[in-house]
C-alpha cells in the first residue's frame, strides 16, 4: 500500500495548496468587486476621477488574481472568479460609455468571453438607473438615449445561448427594457402635459397683464385745465 499512500500524500498536499490559494483568491475577488461597485457609484455621482481610480485598482487586482491562479484551473474556473470578472466588465463598460467612449475588447481586458457577455447583461441594469434618473429630472432626451443603449446591447447578446446563466440574465434584461419603455412613455406624457400647462399659464399671465394695463388706462384721470393754468 506504500504506493497508494504516496498518491494520497500528493493529493493531500495539492488539496492544502488549493485551499490556501482559494482563500487568497476569494479575498482578491472581494476587493475587485468592492472597487467596481465604488467605481459605478462614483460614476452615478459624476465623480469620474474617483471612478477611474477605483477602476484602475480593480483592473490591477484582476490581473494579479489571474496570475495567481495560473496552474490552478480548479479555482480559475470557480464562480467567484467569474463574478469578479463580470463586475469589472460592467464597471469598465459603464465608465467608457459615460465618457463617450466605445465598449472595451474582452481580449484587452483579459476576461473570458462568457464573463464579458454576462457583464454586458448587468450593464443594462445600470443604464436603466441612469434612464430613471434622467426621467426624474425631466431630461426625456437623455432617458431615451440610455434606453437606446440598453436595447442595442441587448440585441447584440440575445443570439448567444451559452452558458445557461446567460439566458437567465437575458430574460432579466429584456424585462428591464420593457419596464423602462413603459416608464419612459408615462414620463414623456407627463412632460408634454406639464409643458402645455406652463404654456397655458404663460398665456393666462399675459391676458391678466393686458387686463391690468387696460384698467390703468381707464382709471387715468382726465387733464385738469384749471391746474395747468
Amino acid at each position: 500500500m506504500k504506493k497508494f499512500d504516496d498518491i494520497l500524500s500528493r493529493i493531500g498536499d495539492r488539496m492544502r495548496e488549493l485551499d490556501s490559494i482559494r482563500e487568497k483568491a476569494l479575498s482578491q475577488s472581494r476587493e475587485i468587486i468592492l472597487n467596481c461597485r465604488k467605481c459605478i457609484q462614483s460614476i452615478h455621482n459624476g465623480d469620474f476621477e474617483k471612478a477611474r481610480k477605483h477602476l484602475t485598482s480593480a483592473g490591477r487586482r484582476l490581473k494579479t488574481l489571474y496570475k495567481m491562479l495560473d496552474g490552478y484551473p480548479e479555482i480559475k474556473s470557480a464562480g467567484f472568479v467569474e463574478n469578479a470578472s463580470q463586475e469589472f466588465v460592467e464597471a469598465k463598460c459603464l465608465y467608457n460609455l459615460e465618457r463617450k467612449g466605445e465598449l472595451p475588447d474582452p481580449d484587452k481586458l483579459g476576461v473570458s468571453y462568457v464573463a464579458f457577455l454576462l457583464g454586458l447583461c448587468d450593464l443594462i441594469g445600470e443604464l436603466r438607473r441612469f434612464s430613471l434618473d434622467s426621467m426624474r429630472h425631466g431630461n426625456i432626451d437623455d432617458a431615451n438615449r440610455y434606453l437606446e443603449m440598453m436595447e442595442e446591447i441587448y440585441e447584440s447578446i440575445m443570439d448567444f445561448e451559452y452558458p445557461s446563466s446567460l439566458k437567465r440574465k437575458q430574460d432579466i434584461a429584456r424585462g428591464l427594457i420593457e419596464k423602462t419603455k413603459s416608464e419612459l412613455a408615462v414620463a414623456s406624457c407627463e412632460k408634454r402635459i406639464n409643458d402645455k400647462i406652463e404654456e397655458f399659464r404663460g398665456l393666462l399671465d399675459m391676458v391678466e397683464k393686458n387686463k391690468l394695463e387696460e384698467k390703468k388706462k381707464r382709471e387715468k384721470p382726465d387733464l385738469d385745465i384749471d391746474r395747468v393754468w
